[in-house]
């Protein structure tokens, strides 16, 4: 939006929608307001988007399926208008609090957060039924309202976000619920709660390793639906899955004892799931007026947390992410040294230090949105160009990749790959040197590097390549086989990171 076009208090939207407050969203793109229906005299919620027009048009067709959806636990959209300068959706505004500023305070219950996720996960079945995707489930926009209720914003149904990424982020919000840390195997912005605590191969601890109070079958459920190789449930047969268990822990002969140690690994529950017992025609529980919220609601309210509702992707100030663990031999006899096990950490990379590898036949032309790759934003990212012929570059070269000198010799853990389409085929290479930013240069790493993590066919959209700490300082993102776009083939990196001692 220009200066001009930027929405003020006082402006009426459609002729029937006074904005009163703006209290969320400090940028153009996506602004949060709290205004008022002249006509029916109601507190809504306006959620502004710039531009409208083709940009705008998910989040159109997102809002017309969750006034659809007629689930409790989803919020009431009453319009969606799109003026082309920008869009803007109304929708029912909730008070009380998010379930981050819940949980910036405590962590809840198994029992709770499994109910709490069902409810959640039945809005996003009922939005998959509608062939829409949330695609921003996080603590900031799931939200307990003051008459105990668990209500879901409005989705965003951003392209290249799946019905699969939706699940994965409820299994990362059961864990946020149970260890109030977020893992960062599934991406999202601002959540305000620190990472989650990791293993010396920078992979997600488990729930029970954090918390000896969380039960070994709901700590390896959360691991399940957080682990990229295993496909998880729908969103339907996951909230049937949660409450199975919620009941469970409810009956005194099903009571689970945890004596977790964090290298142990409990039988898989998604593994063992039956999901034939599930039929499609079952409809979902639906969202109960949960006592057991109402409790959490009035505890935080009594600390002073309770305000009304600003939820929009997190704001606030977030709370400062804690990604180093360490870990030390306590077994050595007294007078012995003791070792410490070093905890990969995510080396900060800077423009300067990434580059395109594009080997002959390539055109050395896809340099653009390189910055996008370390912004820590899902929304942007780098491309490749269209291949129209086949998914392997069509025929013309054995594949590209993104160069990354680390600055000196690290030993890599691993590098996380985040892109907006599954189906590519990517691994790692490494070398000691770069050989020149040239079609020449890129060849010799063609030629020259060797294989740091073994490619990883049809991979999902979010990969973890484990590189095994060898000690490097130039690694390749190497993709040689696409997934499929309109019109061909194309990959769009959004985010890396990678992972040294």
């Amino acid at each position: 939006m220009t200066l001009a076009e930027v929405p003020s208090v006082g402006d009426l939207l459609a002729e029937r929608y006074r904005l009163e407050e703006h209290v969320g969203g400090a940028n153009g793109h996506r602004q949060l307001w709290r205004g008022v229906d002249v006509l029916l005299h109601r507190s809504v919620a306006v959620v502004l988007r710039s531009p409208g027009g083709e940009d705008a048009a998910p989040t159109m067709t997102a809002a017309v399926a969750a006034s659809r959806t007629h689930v409790d636990s989803m919020v009431d959209v009453y319009d969606a208008v799109d003026e082309g300068r920008f869009a803007y959706v109304v929708r029912e505004w909730v008070n009380g609090s998010s379930l981050r500023g819940v949980l910036e305070q405590q962590t809840l219950e198994s029992a709770h957060a499994l109910e709490l996720v069902a409810s959640v996960a039945d809005a996003v079945a009922a939005l998959h039924e509608g062939g829409v995707t949330h695609a921003d489930l996080h603590p900031g926009t799931i939200l307990l309202s003051e008459d105990d209720r668990v209500m879901v914003t409005e989705p965003r149904n951003e392209p290249g976000v799946t019905q699969v990424e939706d699940v994965r982020a409820l299994g990362a919000t059961l864990y946020a619920c149970l260890t109030a840390t977020w893992p960062r195997v599934v991406p999202a912005e601002n959540t305000g709660l620190p990472d989650a605590a990791t293993d010396e191969w920078g992979r997600v601890l488990d729930a029970a390793a954090v918390s000896s109070q969380v039960p070994a079958r709901i700590s390896q459920l959360t691991a399940d639906l957080l682990d990229h190789t295993q496909a998880p449930p729908s969103a339907a047969e996951l909230a049937v899955e949660l409450r199975a268990l919620a009941v469970a822990g409810n009956e005194p002969t099903a009571a689970i004892k945890v004596s977790v140690e964090p290298h142990e690994a409990p039988t898989s529950v998604l593994g063992s799931m039956n999901l034939g017992r599930f039929k499609p025609e079952t409809p979902p529980a639906g969202m109960k007026r949960l006592a057991v919220i109402a409790a959490v609601i009035a505890a935080v309210l009594f600390g002073g947390v309770l305000t009304s509702a600003l939820v929009f992707g997190g704001e606030d100030d977030p709370a400062e992410a804690d990604e180093n663990v360490t870990a030390s031999d306590t077994g050595s006899d007294k007078g012995e040294e003791t070792t410490e096990v070093a905890v990969p950490t995510d080396l900060p990379l800077t423009p300067d230090m990434i580059r395109v590898v594009d080997p002959p036949d390539g055109d050395r032309d896809n340099g653009e949105g390189l910055d996008a790759l370390i912004d820590g934003n899902a929304s942007t990212g780098w491309s490749t160009a269209t291949y129209r012929n086949n998914p392997k570059f069509g025929n013309l070269k054995p594949g590209m990749g993104i160069l990354i000198d680390l600055g000196q010799a690290y030993e890599v853990a691993s590098v996380r790959v985040q892109m907006t389409s599954a189906g590519a085929t990517v691994g790692l290479l490494s070398g000691n040197e770069d050989p020149g930013d040239s079609s020449e240069g890129d060849q010799a790493i063609v030629d020259g590097f060797t294989e740091l993590a073994a490619p990883v066919e049809n991979a999902d959209t979010n990969i973890e390549l484990q590189a095994g700490g060898e000690a490097t300082q130039f690694i390749v993102i190497w993709v040689t086989e696409l997934p499929e776009s309109s019109g061909g083939y194309k990959l769009t990196v959004s985010d890396i990171n990678v992972f040294v001692r």
